[in-house]
C-alpha cells in the first residue's frame, strides 16, 4: 500500500486545505496531523475514521486487510476466520466483527452467563441478535443447524427464526450479546419487576 501519510496529504492538498482546515473538520490537532502526514506517528482506526469523514474518503481504501471487506457475513464466524485489518504501520491489528452486527440499531448489550449443562430452550423474538463468546464453549441451534462455538467465535441470527443455546455438562459459557430489541425498560415498570424479583429472593432465603 502507498504510504498512508502521503495519501492523506495528497487528498488534503487536492481539496486545497491547510492542515488547520483538516484539523477543524476532523477534530485532530494540527501537530498530530502533520506527524501522520510525515510518517512520524501511527494512526488508530478511530483517528483514521475521523480523517476519512473529513476528507470524504472511503476508509477501507486506507487500511490493509487479510481478505476483501465486502464478503458476505456467515451466520457463524470462527475466531481464526475473522477479517483482520491494520492501519498503516500501526502494530495494532483489529478483528473486524462489524459486518456481522445487526443492521437495525443495537438496543441492548448483555453478558449472558450459561452454566454447565444448560439445556436448549428454543426461542424467537423481534429483531436481530449478535453474540461473541468471551469464555467457555456454547452450542447454537438455528433452525435445524448446530454450531459449536468456542472463545473468540461470533454469530449473528435473525431472532424471528427459532434459535436455542446449550452447554455441555462440563463447560459453562460467557457471551457478549448485542440485540436490536429492548427487553428491559428503565423506569417504574422495570423497577417494579426488579423489586418483585428481590422480594422473591428474600423470601426464598428466609430474610
Amino acid at each position: 500500500m502507498e504510504d498512508l501519510g502521503a495519501r492523506i496529504r495528497h487528498a488534503r492538498q487536492q481539496r486545497g486545505w491547510t492542515l488547520e482546515a483538516l484539523s477543524q473538520r476532523s477534530g485532530l490537532s494540527t501537530g498530530f496531523l502533520s506527524q501522520v502526514e510525515r510518517g512520524q506517528s501511527t494512526l488508530s482506526i478511530v483517528s483514521l475514521s475521523a480523517i476519512c469523514r473529513a476528507l470524504d474518503l472511503r476508509i477501507e481504501t486506507l487500511f490493509s486487510s487479510d481478505r476483501p471487506l465486502g464478503e458476505a457475513a456467515p451466520v457463524v464466524t470462527k475466531a481464526e476466520e475473522q477479517l483482520h485489518i491494520r492501519v498503516g504501520t500501526s502494530p495494532v491489528t483489529y478483528g473486524y466483527l462489524t459486518r456481522q452486527l445487526p443492521t437495525a440499531p443495537v438496543q441492548e448489550l448483555l453478558i449472558a452467563e450459561f452454566p454447565p449443562g444448560t439445556r436448549p430452550t428454543e426461542s424467537t423474538h423481534d429483531g436481530e441478535e449478535f453474540g461473541y463468546v468471551l469464555a467457555g464453549s456454547l452450542r447454537l441451534r438455528l433452525r435445524d443447524e448446530l454450531f459449536d462455538l468456542e472463545v473468540g467465535d461470533s454469530y449473528r441470527v435473525h431472532a424471528t427464526e427459532p434459535h436455542a443455546y446449550s452447554t455441555s455438562k462440563n463447560s459453562a459459557a460467557r457471551v457478549l450479546m448485542a440485540v436490536t430489541q429492548r427487553f428491559i425498560e428503565a423506569g417504574g415498570a422495570a423497577n417494579d419487576v426488579a423489586r418483585s424479583g428481590a422480594d422473591v429472593v428474600a423470601r426464598a432465603e428466609g430474610v
